[in-house]
């Protein structure tokens, strides 16, 4: 199995788009064109493929990582999968996921005072 064919499989399970797949890169130290970024997605008898190296291929898993979990400098910024997340349930009016999050804030807002 190729980097693209890992890289598109993880780009489908996570549901990312191009954009974000650009920003995972740029977040490991890489930056492609938007047009680069769909080279790498497309099909080897594309004639627009663009093989991705060993070296690009790690930097978009470094660059995952940080986007999914948020970064170890800035651990109070909330991760974006998370963000994506609570979103998706607002979109979709699940008011009782929302309530379950608001309360599970507030309970750690709560720890965070008694230990202050």
């Amino acid at each position: 199995m190729t980097n693209n064919n890992i890289l598109k499989k993880i780009a489908i399970a996570n549901n990312l788009k191009h954009f974000e797949i650009k920003e995972c890169f740029e977040l490991g130290g890489m930056e492609f064109s938007s047009s680069q970024v769909k080279a790498f997605m497309a099909g080897p008898k594309n004639k627009n493929y663009e093989q991705l190296s060993d070296e690009m291929f790690e930097c978009f898993l470094n660059g995952f990582i940080i986007y999914a979990r948020g970064s170890v400098d800035e651990p109070s910024l909330l991760p974006r999968t998370v963000e994506n997340h609570i979103i998706g349930l607002v979109e979709s009016e699940n008011v009782e996921a929302i309530e379950e999050i608001r309360c599970l804030i507030e309970d750690a807002e709560d720890s965070i005072g008694e230990v202050d």
